[in-house]
């Protein structure tokens, strides 16, 4: 045992782990600055053997006595060989980056039949794995198709060849997500996302996190004494999945969305060997990126007119690189942004889309005030819209539009139609939303066409109505083979007010 205070001994036994500690300069054992480095030469059977006895002599948790020794250990080889990813070597002499992304599109296009303007934002992103720390946003790239046997599998598999410390995981979870990036700063690499995505908020909420450099952070408590900690999110990441993935996931990454091959359609499939075959050109990655990080971060690229701010600050990182490199690649990167973030406007968050509808309906019918349970009603009845296979193939509720709503600052209240009250919602209150969230209304846009409802008649009392509202009320009558008295008709008043003045278009 060591000696409670005073000079260590001179001698010991020839294969005792103490033999170590027989340097004269050290004064007393209970010196944490002289201890701790000369505990850091030890290996790990004979730290082991002294551990728990240290940290008690010193007055530490065998934790943080840990924790100072790996600050002051250089990664071992045994260190190395356990890691989950694999570190590149740079090139030996500058590489050509033109040269390289023409081999990586030329892998592409071998091997998976991607959509038009795909391979080149693909090309793009697999180079800047190793150059994203440069940026202030770096993207997701999110892998999609309606079906099975598209392609993400190979695609997937072609990349992680290319791409600078690829790590493939079928399943994770949202902790193994910050503590491997935290440890490596991966490419990281999440297959059937599908799978246990969508019903995982704190995953979401993880990967999320990792889009903008300053916040990709998340804290956790850890240790014995639950001692809160941050562990960083910032790192590139794929996510491969069938179908749509959540709205927010989908604003924060490049999209491509695959396609199964048309028997004419031919691929080459990859040889076992491809991730070797291929180590040349991430070496060559790895020298071009590290030879132009200086000029990556202080570029300003200049951007194509868009209405999506995301949008832009997914493809900036994009537009830089392929300006380094030069070549035509800053014009196909342009064309594919035209081509891809195009087709990714028309697909409406549900958020938009169902303020949108909301807007075709209040428009078309020209209604101030709307019971929910007409506009739920409504909403469920239209055509090629989610609404009435909302959740689990049950229609949207009124409880659901509402939460829908929330986000946007629209709550239900009390309306009151006629002598009837119910909770509903006024026009002016969406006015907001529609002039913040959706595009002007196009003059020509086809106007929802007026239907009648079981819950409401549309007419009103004649005596209530102005002259220049005759002609749109007689059009509101409902149909003959639905007969109702007047009597009836004036006391229940009209599930929704139409409006009486035309029609602001500032607010549609």
């Amino acid at each position: 045992m060591l000696p409670p205070s005073g000079e260590l001994k001179q001698t010991s036994p020839k294969n005792d782990p103490m033999l170590k500690w027989e340097k004269p300069s050290f004064k007393r054992v209970d010196d944490p600055k002289r201890i701790i480095p000369v505990l850091a030469e030890l290996d790990s059977i004979e730290y082991e053997q002294l551990r728990e006895k240290m940290a008690k002599k010193l007055g530490f948790r065998t934790s943080i006595l840990d924790q100072e020794l790996a600050k002051l250990r250089p990664k071992s080889n045994e260190t190395q060989s356990n890691a989950l990813v694999d570190e590149v070597e740079p090139w030996s002499y500058p590489a050509d980056g033109n040269e390289v992304l023409a081999e990586i599109e030329s892998l592409l296009k071998r091997h998976v039949i991607l959509p038009d303007g795909a391979v080149v934002p693909i090309t793009i992103w697999v180079a800047g794995t190793y150059c994203f720390d440069a940026f202030r946003i770096w993207p997701k790239l999110c892998i999609s198709s309606p079906e099975k046997r598209c392609g993400k599998t190979t695609l997937l598999e072609t990349i992680a060849a290319i791409c600078n410390r690829s790590l493939v995981a079928s399943n994770i979870s949202p902790a193994a997500v910050f503590r491997v990036i935290e440890a490596w700063q991966p490419t990281l690499m999440i297959d059937e996302a599908d799978t246990f995505l969508s019903n995982n908020d704190e995953l979401r909420g993880v990967v999320n996190s990792g889009h903008t450099k300053r916040s990709a952070f998340v804290v956790r408590t850890v240790g014995d004494n639950h001692e809160p900690a941050k562990f960083s999110t910032w790192s590139p990441m794929i996510l491969a999945m069938i179908k749509y993935p959540p709205d927010t996931i989908m604003d924060r990454s490049i999209t491509i969305r695959l396609r199964r091959k048309l028997p004419s359609e031919t691929t080459e499939k990859l040889p076992l060997t491809f991730s070797d075959d291929c180590e040349v050109i991430r070496r060559k990655l790895k020298r071009w990126a590290d030879d132009h990080m200086g000029d990556l971060k202080t570029v300003s690229p200049e951007l194509p007119h868009c209405n999506n701010d995301r949008a832009l600050d997914n493809w900036t990182p994009l537009f830089a690189i392929a300006g380094i490199i030069g070549g035509d690649w800053l014009e196909q990167v342009k064309k594919s942004f035209e081509l891809l973030v195009t087709s990714d406007d028309d697909d409406e968050g549900i958020g938009p889309m169902i303020l949108s509808d909301i807007r075709e309906i209040l428009r078309g019918r020209r209604w101030e005030k709307i019971f929910s349970i007409d506009l739920v009603e409504a909403l469920t009845a239209m055509e090629e819209r989610p609404w009435s296979e909302w959740k689990r193939g049950k229609p949207l509720t009124q409880n659901s539009l509402s939460r829908l709503l929330k986000p946007f600052g629209i709550k239900s209240g009390t309306v009151r139609l006629g002598v009837e009250t119910q909770k509903g919602y006024k026009l002016k209150q969406f006015k907001d939303a529609f002039n913040r969230y959706l595009a002007p209304y196009s003059p020509n846009q086809t106007v929802t066409p007026t239907q009648s409802s079981k819950h409401t008649v549309y007419s009103r009392n004649q005596s209530d109505t102005k002259n220049t509202d005759v002609s749109l009320l007689k059009s509101l009558q409902p149909t003959d083979d639905r007969s109702c008295d007047s009597v009836t008709d004036e006391n229940r008043g009209a599930g929704k007010e139409l409006i009486e003045n035309p029609i602001n278009e500032v607010i549609f």
